[in-house]
């Protein structure tokens, strides 16, 4: 699938823990960027990179009150 990467993939490009790692895709699945986290089976995941990144921002817009353009 292009423009996604396997959960082992995903925790190495952002060097994530474990436990980082579930606390931030517990938030994304939780936002209007879910549809980013595919799970095709229980131990099978993907997250969409690109949905991944606009999340980042939006938090951080968020985080620092600011709105994105």
């Amino acid at each position: 699938m292009d423009g996604t990467l396997s959960k082992k993939e995903f925790k190495e490009k952002y060097k994530y823990s474990e436990s980082t790692y579930h606390r931030r895709i517990n938030l994304f699945k939780q936002s209007k960027f879910r549809k980013g986290y595919i799970a095709p089976t229980k131990n099978e995941i993907y997250v969409d990179i690109d949905l991944y990144e606009q999340f980042l921002k939006e938090q951080s817009a968020e985080r620092l009150h600011y709105q994105i353009i």
